[in-house]
């Protein structure tokens, strides 16, 4: 980056945290704590005054932050920050209470909350769960700010694993997301030769190694996750479903594809078509809508629910034969 857009990311580094050290300073942005001292003058140059306390535990701050008020908050912008505050700290995030502390904190408008009553009912998380995940994001977000590798024992599932994998795994931290109520980070793992996906809950321990990478493979996260149906990117493939009501009415109130049709058959009855990534998810929520779904296309999709419904058959067949017995 440029002399200017190091010292600005300084700025804001500094504006978010009560105290940095100059070699922290220096190891993010890699360059010298000389260039970090240097900065330090450009950014007070331009009226931005930078204190420096000494000693072990010393560094730098800021000493005139921005005044939030002088930025011409609208209205629509606070209601938008209160509901986002609700919709946070009612679901699964494992940042929900720090997130509510720093709006009260940005606005102080706790009074203003109380009027709002908003719940998400996705399942809640148990307490010690969400503790450990904010401890694995704290530790993974220093890989992925500083570009160092992490080393992992993760403990996997997926298909072809009977029962739960746990392996260790060198990965290249690129970045975060979060999903149906879980949040995941992603990158580069040595061990499967490609950019991969993990999920906080499923990692057992985790260390930031000093050797650093190199972002060397494009790959648009947000692009991706708006083809896929969830998480898995695979390969694109047309789906066609014939959907009766009630799930016609729940799946109209969606978006699961960019592309997506849904052509009305009748009042109770639709055809949903879209091009989408993740097999192996759409095929649950398909089977999760039952005698509701009909596959139409494609074929090999057509077959694999055929045999689940054919399991659970068996299954139910041996249920009422002892029950019969009995």
């Amino acid at each position: 980056m440029s002399r200017l857009s190091n010292a600005l990311t300084m700025y804001m580094l500094l504006q978010g945290r009560s105290l940095i050290k100059i070699e922290e300073l220096a190891e993010i942005l890699e360059v010298s704590p000389r260039t970090i001292k240097g900065y330090k003058k450009d950014l007070e140059d331009a009226g931005i005054y930078i204190g420096a306390k000494s000693g072990r535990y010393g560094g730098y701050y800021l000493e005139n932050r921005i005044d939030l008020k002088s930025l011409g908050i609208r209205k629509e912008e606070l209601e938008a920050l209160k509901m986002a505050n609700e919709i946070i700290k009612s679901g699964n995030h494992v940042f929900s209470l720090d997130f509510e502390t720093l709006a009260n904190k940005i606005l102080n408008i706790k009074r203003d909350f109380d009027h709002i009553d908003y719940f998400n009912k996705d399942n809640l998380k148990p307490i010690y769960m969400k503790e450990r995940e904010s401890e694995m994001w704290n530790i993974i977000s220093k890989g992925i700010i500083n570009k160092k590798k992490i080393r992992m024992l993760y403990s996997s599932i997926g298909k072809g694993i009977k029962k739960s994998e746990k392996r260790v795994r060198i990965v290249h931290p690129y970045g975060t997301f979060d999903h149906d109520g879980a949040t995941y980070f992603f990158g580069y793992c040595e061990m499967r030769k490609e950019v991969r996906h993990f999920k906080l809950s499923r990692i057992i321990e985790v260390e930031v190694l000093e050797q650093k990478f190199a972002i060397n493979i494009e790959y648009d996260i947000k692009n991706i996750m708006r083809k896929s149906f969830g998480i898995i990117d695979d390969d694109i493939f047309y789906l066609k479903l014939k959907i009766s009501y009630p799930m016609s009415q729940l799946v109209k109130e969606k978006q699961y594809s960019l592309d997506q049709k849904i052509t009305e058959v009748d009042e109770e009855n639709i055809i949903f078509e879209a091009n989408l990534k993740g097999y192996q998810e759409v095929k649950m929520w398909v089977l999760g809508m039952g005698s509701k779904a009909e596959v139409l296309e494609p074929e090999r999709l057509r077959k694999d629910v055929i045999e689940e419904m054919r399991k659970l058959q068996k299954i139910y067949e041996l249920d009422t034969n002892i029950c019969t017995n009995e």
